[in-house]
Order: C-alpha cells, then structure tokens, then sequence
C-alpha cells in the first residue's frame, strides 16, 4: 500500500500550511483575546479553495478529497484552533448542501459558501434540552401552505451571528416519534423572526462564534 501523498495533497497541505504561516499565526492570539471572528482570513482561506476541499468543481470546491482536506485542517489547526472550527463547520455544511440538497439548493448557496461570499454556514442541531439527544428536540416546523413555519431554540451554535445559510432540524411530526420525526432546513441568514441570542464567553477558541439561537415563526419556501 502506497502512503505517499498524492500531488495534489501535498500541494493542499504546503498552500495551506505557507497561509498559516504568514497570515494566521502572527494574529491568532489577537484573534483568541480579543474575541475577533476572523473575517478577513475566512475569505482569504475560501480564495485559496480552502472552504470547499471536497466539493465538485461545479459548485466552487476543490474537489481535492478528504484526505486533503484532513490535511488541510491540520494545518489551519495548527494556526488557530478557532479559525480551524469556522472553516471546519462551513465546509460540513456546503457537503451537506451538495450531497443532499435540491439542484436549485447546490446551486444558489454552495458556491457562495466556498467563495467566501457567504463568511460562514452554520449548522444548527443542538438545543438547551437536546444535545447529544437529537430525539429530544423541541423545534418544530409546520407546513403552511408554501410556507414551512419554524419555531424553537437551537443552542452553541457556530457561527450564529455570521453565517450566510443555516442547515437547521426541527421536528415535523409527534414528539412520541423521536429521531423519526425531524427534518432538514435551509434557512438564510438574516430571514425574519431568526434571532441570534447569547454569545458564549468561552475559555478557549474564543474567535469562534457560538451563539444561542431563536425562531420565532420563521417562514421559509416549502
């Protein structure tokens, strides 16, 4: 078995590592005392491919594969564990997007996603009362109509106050149900009756965001 990496991992691995260098590791303690999301080097990362490793071509991505990727975030981790978390975070939510949403949801938000466009996606699972318990969850999306009306907390929730898109769960049957019950949302960021609340004063990693969040009858296409 050949462990070598291939061309393209070593090239992942060596950009990503030149930009830690340069650009994240003169500011990462700054970044971490003072609780400053680092916008600027998002962008910078999603120029160089870096928040889209393993998307199609056709969407923005790299397409450079997971290993790649593991390098990658090993690399930015390096830096600045709390650069490493957004980037890690954004780049789940454009895979989920890609490999699971509509034409017209790849589309419209995984490219603004992996150009940067959008600084961050978020990914909103956990609740005050459902954490490592999705079954628990008391968020609820009803149909309305063409409309899904949602309702509910999430909580800890990277990237809160940044993101461009939220993949959201909420529950659209009977609590009874449990994990049987819940569904997947796109919810833009800035959609009326969305909320961001508390920001966590964290010990660590505090230029991630991480945020409560509220929907309060937040209506979104069907």
């Amino acid at each position: 078995m050949d462990f070598e990496l291939s061309d393209t991992q070593a090239l992942v691995r060596d950009t990503t590592r030149d930009f830690v260098q340069k650009r994240l590791m003169p500011v990462a303690a700054e970044l971490d005392q003072k609780e400053r999301f680092p916008a600027a080097e998002l962008k910078a990362l999603a120029e160089l491919g870096l928040m889209g490793v393993n998307i199609p071509e056709e969407l923005g991505g790299a397409a450079a594969g997971v290993v790649a990727y593991s390098l990658a975030m090993t690399e930015v981790a390096r830096g600045c564990a709390s650069t490493a978390v957004t980037m890690a975070v954004t780049n789940m939510v454009g895979e989920v997007i890609a490999a699971f949403g509509s034409e017209e949801q790849r589309s419209k938000y995984v490219p603004k996603l992996t150009s940067g466009e959008y600084v961050a996606g978020s990914f909103a699972l956990s609740e005050p009362e459902a954490g490592s318990d999705p079954g628990s969850m008391r968020t609820t999306a009803r149909r309305d109509g063409d409309s899904f009306v949602l309702d509910g907390p999430k909580q800890w929730i990277t990237s809160g106050a940044h993101a461009g898109v939220f993949v959201v769960w909420a529950r659209t049957g009977e609590q009874s149900a449990g994990t049987r019950a819940i569904s997947c949302f796109l919810v833009e960021g800035g959609t009326p009756g969305l909320r961001i609340g508390k920001h966590e004063d964290k010990m660590g990693i505090r230029a991630s965001n991480t945020v409560a969040l509220s929907f309060e009858g937040v209506r979104i296409p069907a």
